[in-house]
């Protein structure tokens, strides 16, 4: 009787046991690849000089992943990893809007040099 409780609860533990490695998350390892190459994406669009913020913000977010992944905590590091990669891509789009910004500005800046000369050499 009593080895029949033992195994029971030897059993049950098991099946505790199994039902915890069941239920955790697998490591984030293609999102981790996704959310680098948005970083690497940022910075080839200029993040390093208009969106700094957000490029650290990502990176540090990055750098917080791999060290949760690395002590088995999948689930904060799926967190992180989402951020990073959310992180990398506004600071994609904020250089870009910044340079556009920034080129547009290049432009004006042209067209009144243009429109001042021509006013010059038009007067007498």
């Amino acid at each position: 009787m009593k080895s029949m409780h033992a195994a029971s609860a030897v059993l049950l533990g098991a099946a505790v046991i199994l039902s915890a490695c069941a239920t955790t998350p697998p490591p984030p390892t293609t999102e981790m690849t996704k959310a680098k190459a948005a970083i690497e994406q940022a910075q080839r669009a200029g993040a390093r000089e208009y969106s700094t913020e957000y490029l650290n913000a990502s990176m540090a977010k990055m750098e917080l992943a791999e060290a949760a992944s690395a002590k088995g905590d999948n689930e904060r590091a799926t967190r992180l990893v989402a951020e990073s990669y959310a992180d990398a891509h506004l600071a994609q789009i904020s250089a870009q809007s910044a340079k556009s910004a920034k080129a547009a500005a290049d432009v004006d800046k042209s067209i009144v040099t243009l429109q001042d000369e021509a006013s010059r050499t038009s007067t007498p």
